[in-house]
């Protein structure tokens, strides 16, 4: 896959974006997650997520259908009460925040 410029995409419960300079130096203080290429495995998010890609690549494929690429310097939130399938294409790095409240929207 080649890095694209316009990397934005958003449904009603799933929104990636370009990372901006400021979430990037927002996000640079969030908990790190780091997967090596593993089997697929399955996500419930219980509550609203926010990450930001730092290296590496992935996807997403959401039990409603939608199936979400991810890429270095994505920037993705993800609503509650959604459930997919997690598959890492290549090692990846994440720094991400857990929203204990609204989620965080996508700065474009």
């Amino acid at each position: 896959m080649n890095d694209q410029p316009d990397r934005t995409f958003s449904t009603d419960r799933i929104q990636r974006a370009r990372a901006t300079t400021d979430a990037k130096r927002q996000a640079a203080t969030w908990t790190k997650w780091e997967s090596g290429m593993t089997e697929p495995f399955e996500i419930h998010y219980d509550r609203a997520v926010s990450f930001c890609v730092v290296e590496g690549r992935g996807e997403i494929r959401f039990t409603d259908g939608t199936q979400l690429d991810i890429q270095r310097d994505d920037f993705v939130t993800i609503h509650p009460e959604i459930r997919g399938v997690w598959t890492v294409l290549e090692p990846i790095t994440n720094l991400y925040m857990w929203h204990d409240t609204k989620p965080m929207p996508v700065k474009r």
